[in-house]
């Protein structure tokens, strides 16, 4: 992705505060009401909020980079843990994917860990590149000849099972199962052919069987590799709606509610847990 327009950048960003009501963010960008003497922000990382090392000056996905001296505290944003009304952190400009395998990101703007399933008022569309072309963020047709990026099964040989991916460079990936899609994702690492982040994660919904929303969908933790005739013996259940996870777990008295996760949740522990064969 090219560099972004500094100039719509701050444009973008100061909307975004204006959004947010913040006295605070906007004492900081206007200037007059900020600790500094010149009017620019003065907040700084505390040691609760902090963030890995690779993300204190990461970009976002619109190219904007991040400094951790002028930050907006959540609670002045609302954030919270959950997407809203189908807005959600992943597909903001300001967010910056996870880069060390842990399932949550950061922000350009917003202080702390973020959650990809998260959402805030500042929330900004992204919607296109540098050069103003839409990014490919949408499933496609599985080849015929794509191979799963972990196990290397062919993909397009389990069409009620498969699963895909697209980065934010544009390389996709394709998966036999959710299985291997989430092992891919919790461990970029060993299978990704790109340093790109992931920008998006598709799985099929065990009850419909269409490609849905891998980052914002459900996830039962199968551990019986007998209920389910699917390829790779055992797989995590994805499902589009929460209810209908709850409904499949309800099912057997091996798993609760409490084995319901999204796909942030998935880490190299999950991911031993599924394709530990694979895994180095």
């Amino acid at each position: 992705m090219g560099e972004r327009n500094s100039t719509e950048l701050d444009r973008r960003t100061m909307l975004a505060l204006v959004g947010t009501g913040s006295a605070a963010a906007l004492g900081g960008c206007l200037g007059g009401n900020g600790d500094g003497d010149d009017g620019t922000p003065t907040a700084t990382e505390t040691p609760s909020d902090a963030v890995p090392d690779e993300y204190r000056t990461a970009t976002g996905l619109d190219g904007g980079q991040r400094d951790p001296a002028a930050l907006v505290a959540k609670g002045d944003v609302s954030y919270q843990s959950e997407p809203q009304n189908g807005q959600q952190c992943s597909g903001c400009a300001f967010y910056i994917p996870d880069k060390n395998g842990d399932g949550v990101g950061a922000c350009t703007i917003v202080e702390g860990t973020i959650e990809p399933n998260g959402y805030c008022t500042s929330y900004v569309a992204h919607e296109a590149d540098s050069d103003g072309d839409e990014q490919s963020v949408s499933p496609v047709d599985v080849p015929e000849d794509a191979s799963c990026a972990v196990c290397g099964m062919m993909a397009a040989n389990f069409p009620e099972w498969n699963a895909q991916a697209v980065h934010t460079d544009d390389t996709r990936e394709f998966f036999c199962t959710s299985g291997c899609a989430t092992t891919y994702y919790a461990v970029p690492v060993q299978f990704a052919e790109t340093d790109a982040d992931v920008a998006g994660l598709w799985v099929r919904d065990l009850n419909s069987r269409e490609l849905v929303d891998g980052t914002t969908a459900y996830y039962a933790l199968e551990t019986d590799g007998e209920r389910l005739d699917d390829p790779m013996r055992v797989n995590p259940a994805p499902f589009e709606a929460r209810a209908d996870a709850v409904a499949y777990v309800d099912e057997v008295d091996y798993l609760t509610e409490e084995d319901i996760v999204q796909l942030s949740a998935f880490d190299r522990e999950l991911a031993e847990q599924y394709r530990g064969q694979l895994l180095e």
